[in-house]
């Protein structure tokens, strides 16, 4: 599949080839943490924070992982590219 990181331009990452393997399943690679995270940012994306009050009470590092995800999904739904312009 193309690296993620570089589109099939290659970099170290993928180490210049453009392409990453997987030779198991994706889902075995994620640990609890990521799905607890994941569980509260569904929650956060309906409007139940974490932490009561409002974005500013909520930590740093929720916020931008909400923000990643949120954006993965625009992406996955097709409204915006991988450059976050935005289709259509």
């Amino acid at each position: 599949m193309a690296c993620m990181v570089c589109d099939r331009a290659g970099c170290d990452e993928c180490g210049n080839v453009g392409l990453i393997y997987i030779a198991a399943c994706p889902l075995e690679t994620i640990g609890g943490d990521v799905w607890n995270a994941l569980k509260f940012i569904d929650l956060y994306e309906k409007g139940l924070p974490p932490i009561a009050g409002g974005a500013l009470d909520q930590a740093q590092n929720f916020i931008e992982a909400a923000a990643i995800v949120f954006g993965l999904k625009q992406i996955y739904r097709g409204n915006i590219g991988k450059n976050g312009q935005a289709r259509g």
